[in-house]
């Protein structure tokens, strides 16, 4: 991968980051959304109103598997509010998930990965809310969308 192609992976990720910090200020969770960045650098955002969280990431798997079919998909990131698992830390509970793939690693075997970002919702008397993200957890996968 070239540092152009990480530069950009890098700059979509942080916006998929600020995207989920900003909405957890605002409403102490946020839904799953999808963020696409598309061959001309066009950015594409998904959501729905599905409540149950489990179903509305399922329902944006559902919908990117129809939306990669056209080709024009450089990088993915499907995110959602979620509990980090053991076996990948121990002691740290909710975080941001950002399951990031790439059309650039579509040819190497661990073509995925999942970033967990853990989070604090935090305030101070006489403060506003705010979220205090730590250190992101990376978990490499074999790409499952864009191959």
């Amino acid at each position: 991968m070239s540092n152009t192609n990480d530069e950009k992976a890098f700059a979509f990720l942080e916006k998929a980051v600020y995207k989920a910090q900003d909405t957890l200020v605002e409403t102490k969770h946020f839904q799953p959304f999808l963020m696409l960045l598309t061959d001309t650098d066009e950015v594409e955002v998904y959501e729905n109103e599905i409540k149950d969280s489990t179903q509305s990431y399922e329902a944006l798997e559902v919908l990117l598997g129809e939306r990669i079919v056209k080709g024009d998909v450089d990088i993915m990131i499907l995110a959602v509010d979620t509990l980090i698992p053991e076996k990948v830390a121990k002691g740290m509970d909710s975080s941001i998930r950002l399951h990031i793939e790439e059309k650039s690693q579509k040819n190497n075997k661990i073509g995925a990965r999942f970033l967990y970002v853990p989070y604090t919702l935090c305030q101070s008397p006489n403060t506003a809310m705010y979220v205090k993200l730590h250190a992101p957890l990376p978990l490499g996968f074999p790409a499952e969308y864009i191959v």
